[in-house]
């Protein structure tokens, strides 16, 4: 159970101390103020993201975010099979995967994917056209990459195709920058991570909490929490289950050191429960703690990859892979809440960080080290950056 008498008693007093120690007037006696003292709620926080209303039954829907998690895995899943020699795939079928025009999905979770009207095109980065090109150009350079039908597993740089070092292949450029880590990356942060952090909880206060919505058993701001809730896992029972993809991936597998499964999972669960009792203070604390968990986990898993190349920095395809990896995931932090609205790591420090990545083949251990101190020490990471 979460002490959520803590939680608000604490908030309070950080904003009482952020007023006084953005006073301007040093001279001045500094005031004595009296912190209220939180009431109790009367409220309990369900272990699993499950809620109901009186009549017992559900009050969460996030189908549309289910679809939108599948149909990434499906994309991704697609330009995987040409990491196999003699595998060639295409620019038009991810094109309309990516837009949901005229594509048959697999649809293995029967989620209804054919004919939905979701698609992942119009929400990447809130609708940038820029963004937007630039994963279609990934894709161009996919089938490209995947029709020389190239077998490098020599491992030289220079040359283009499936990259192969007897125990794993990946189609890689000839800079050995891997597509597909690109495009999976863009898809989780632009996407995912943007929606959840951004749109969705950067409006909640705005939603309707009153009303419930015609035909449904959910207001609008319920509906919103869970649609956030449904970037970051389908499953309800997270960390249980939905650690095999994307986020919830990336999060219980730092879990160790962050610990940031148990904490995200916990506020949303949470701030849905303060949302239902109409508790908004502690629905904004957790608002807080799922992006500033989100930021970590974005630039812990960047580094736990930039660990791994210093130990493979002699072995080319996965140096490659790993660096793909990281590189994906720094720059995707530029989509994140905290980055957009300058308390995280900066566009411009993103675009700084990115320079060491710009040369594969010729990576030092010394150039992932500062790269790793950089990102680390702008994301409060210093003190784990070794464990990561």
């Amino acid at each position: 159970m979460v002490n959520l008498k803590l939680v608000k008693a604490l908030f309070i007093i950080s904003i009482v101390i952020f007023s006084i120690g953005c006073s301007k007037d040093d001279e001045s006696p500094i005031p004595v103020v009296e912190i209220p003292n939180p009431i109790e709620p009367s409220y309990s926080v369900p272990s699993t993201y499950n809620f109901v209303n009186a009549s017992g039954a559900s009050t969460v829907d996030f189908n549309g975010q289910k679809q939108r998690l599948e149909m990434a895995m499906e994309l991704i899943d697609y330009i995987k099979t040409a990491n196999t020699l003699g595998v060639s795939i295409s620019a038009s079928t991810l094109n309309n995967m990516y837009a949901n025009t005229g594509y048959t999905w697999l649809d293995v979770p029967a989620l209804g994917l054919t004919g939905s009207t979701k698609q992942l095109k119009d929400k990447t980065a809130e609708g940038d056209v820029g963004v937007q090109n630039m994963v279609e150009n990934y894709f161009d350079s996919l089938e490209v990459l995947s029709n020389l039908n190239y077998d490098n597993s020599a491992g030289t740089y220079g040359f283009g195709g499936v990259w192969d070092n007897g125990v794993k292949s990946y189609l890689q450029a000839g800079s050995g920058i891997e597509y597909k880590e690109m495009v999976e990356k863009v898809l989780i942060c632009a996407v995912f991570m943007n929606q959840m952090t951004i749109n969705y909880l950067g409006s909640i206060a705005n939603d309707d909490n009153d009303n419930i919505l015609s035909g449904k058993t959910y207001t609008e701001m319920q509906h919103h929490w869970d649609e956030a809730y449904g970037y970051f896992t389908s499953e309800i029972n997270y960390p249980t289950e939905g650690t095999d993809r994307f986020w919830g991936k990336y999060t219980f597998a730092r879990e160790a050191v962050l610990g940031s499964a148990t904490t995200i999972s916990q506020a949303f669960r949470t701030g849905r429960a303060a949302i239902d009792n109409k508790d908004y203070l502690t629905r904004d604390v957790q608002i807080a703690i799922i992006r500033n968990e989100m930021e970590k986990i974005c630039a812990g898993t960047a580094i736990n990859y930039l660990n791994q190349a210093k130990s493979n920095l002699t072995n080319s395809v996965l140096k490659n892979h790993q660096l793909s990896e990281a590189k994906g995931l720094i720059d995707g932090l530029r989509y994140g809440y905290n980055s957009v609205s300058g308390n995280g790591m900066t566009s411009t420090e993103i675009d700084t960080a990115l320079v060491y990545l710009n040369d594969f083949e010729n990576i030092t251990v010394s150039d992932i080290n500062t790269l790793i101190d950089l990102v680390a020490s702008k994301t409060g990471l210093t003190s784990v950056k070794t464990s990561l």
